[in-house]
């Protein structure tokens, strides 16, 4: 595999933005940002494509070479990205940074947590594979759906605004879209297993855009203004978040 991606990629080649190269196992997405300070490189959580970023279209063979290198980091996450697992006893999440474990007790029908006597938590309900696995998903979206409210609340306070609604979806590669003109802002239910941070920063990110519906410096300060550095935040989300897909009911 080393040996075609090396006849395929070869040192005369030039290459454009937009380019996907045929690596074998994968498929490698070019791109030219320029406001990237460094090349860098994510596989996309929707199309399962390694794309690799970079500041110029002048550097696009060395973007191509630094992917190159990377190749068993890009299987080693796709195959990540690949193998989504149910919820099941035993599993351990984080759910706004707190570690629980699932758990199956008899007659608990609704999911809540239960504290051990170890001090640690669980998260307990009963039924089948696939009906205890509902009733987990159920909770972490009801846990979701109200704490993504509680910050966008406040964060929509912080810009004036009020009476924003918010919404649940599941989908690949997306985290959150935001309609202003009808104060409406979309959240993957997902987020409720990242970092607090991070979900802290998806909010802020989407009630921006109630102000600034696009990506302008205007936008970027605003999003400043209320959270801090939020690079920390948009590069895990950029570069861990295909993690949070590996679960399903």
């Amino acid at each position: 595999m080393i040996s075609s991606l090396k006849a395929l990629i070869r040192p005369t080649a030039t290459y454009a933005a937009g380019d996907l190269l045929d690596c074998g196992e994968y498929k490698l997405r070019l791109k030219v940002n320029a406001r990237a300070r460094r090349i860098s490189l994510r596989i996309d959580a929707r199309s399962g494509e390694a794309v690799v970023t970079a500041p110029r279209p002048k550097h696009l063979a060395d973007a191509v070479d630094f992917a190159r290198s990377r190749h068993d980091w890009i299987l080693q996450h796709r195959r990540n990205q690949d193998a989504p697992q149910a919820f099941a006893p035993g599993m351990a999440l984080a759910i706004r940074g707190h570690t629980v474990t699932l758990a199956e007790k008899a007659g608990v029908i609704t999911a809540r947590p239960m504290q051990t006597d170890d001090g640690s938590w669980q998260l307990v309900t009963s039924g089948d594979e696939k009906l205890f696995a509902r009733r987990i998903e159920r909770y972490l979206r009801q846990q979701a759906l109200k704490t993504l409210q509680t910050e966008t609340d406040r964060y929509a306070k912080m810009l004036g605004v009020s009476g924003v609604k918010i919404s649940l979806f599941d989908a690949r590669g997306r985290w959150g879209s935001c309609t202003p003109g009808r104060k409406a802002i979309r959240y993957s239910w997902r987020v409720i297993l990242a970092p607090p941070k991070v979900l802290e920063y998806l909010v802020a990110h989407e009630c921006a855009h109630l102000k600034h519906p696009d990506h302008s410096d205007r936008f970027w300060n605003e999003v400043t203004a209320m959270f801090g550095d939020y690079k920390p935040a948009r590069k895990w989300l950029k570069t861990e978040g295909h993690t949070l897909f590996k679960y399903s009911s």
